[in-house]
């Protein structure tokens, strides 16, 4: 039995459609077993609750052989993987696999990879296989701006001509099924990027050859993108933890790319234009 964490994200979701695809016993955490439809049709095991439950957890995790950790970021995701973690441990999970960040690492600075690093050293230290995917970019980040695109032919990140290995989030899932499906003799870390290095000037170029017209990114100051995250998300920390990891990315923290994801995978990746052929009616009128 394989356990999700977040079974309706992004990733979280991919995974468990490969995993029943291939006849794998799922199961699945969500606060809203209402997003969960399509997947228990499929045959998971939906479970509604919260990953700070330690009861709900425990429970869960009777007779579980691998665990997905994917989780939402937040100010609480540190003690709600760790506890999953710890009770992975004593309920006698073979593997955890964990999904990451590529800029994971002692030297991380912004929130959100300072907890992925922390969470990772901490199931390390309890002993446990695991198997860390840090992914790059993901391409579903371009949906925030598809509205805009469509409207004004155009988008604006704060990274100036930084590069990413941008990565489509369903390959990353269909990736964390492939590893979940099995139990390894090794832990290992895997990092997933796209195949080529691309700045946003690069992907606006991939972007308006595939719809047929001139979409064109802006490179915006930190502050201005502050101030959007501050007008449009309510949770404060959420407004400075994205604002610090962009910080990082326009530095330069995601300008590598590894052949792991392809190779995991054994097909080529979804490309930008592959992308966003897949969500033409989102990017035009």
């Amino acid at each position: 039995m394989i356990f999700i964490t977040g079974i309706t994200g992004r990733v979280g979701s991919s995974a468990a459609r490969y995993l029943l695809k291939h006849g794998l016993d799922v199961k699945g955490l969500t606060r809203d077993s209402a997003k969960a439809i399509d997947l228990a049709a499929l045959g998971a095991d939906i479970i509604e609750g919260d990953i700070s439950d330690d009861t709900l957890i425990k429970n869960t995790l009777k007779g579980v052989s691998t665990v997905l950790l994917v989780t939402g970021n937040g100010p609480h995701q540190l003690e709600a993987e760790c506890l999953i973690a710890r009770e992975s441990a004593a309920a006698g999970v073979q593997h955890i696999v964990k999904i990451s960040s590529m800029e994971a690492s002692p030297t991380a600075t912004a929130p959100i990879p300072v907890v992925h690093f922390k969470v990772e050293k901490y199931i390390e230290e309890i002993g446990l296989t695991y198997t860390f995917l840090r992914p790059n970019f993901f391409m579903q980040n371009l949906m925030l701006f598809a509205q805009s695109i469509k409207m004004s032919d155009q988008f604006s990140l704060p990274l100036g001509k930084a590069k990413t290995g941008i990565i489509d989030a369903n390959d990353v899932g269909e990736i964390a099924g492939i590893i979940a499906s099995s139990i390894p003799e090794t832990s290992s870390v895997r990092k997933l990027t796209g195949g080529t290095l691309l700045d946003f000037h690069e992907v606006a170029e991939l972007i308006s050859n595939e719809l047929g017209k001139l979409v064109t990114y802006n490179e915006q100051s930190h502050d201005d993108f502050h101030a959007l995250l501050a007008r449009t998300i309510p949770s404060p920390w959420h407004v400075e933890a994205v604002s610090l990891l962009f910080k990082e990315i326009a530095n330069g923290a995601l300008e590598s790319t590894t052949s792991d994801a392809e190779d995991i995978l054994g097909r080529p990746l979804t490309d930008v234009r592959g992308f966003v052929a897949r969500h033409k009616p989102a990017f035009i009128r």
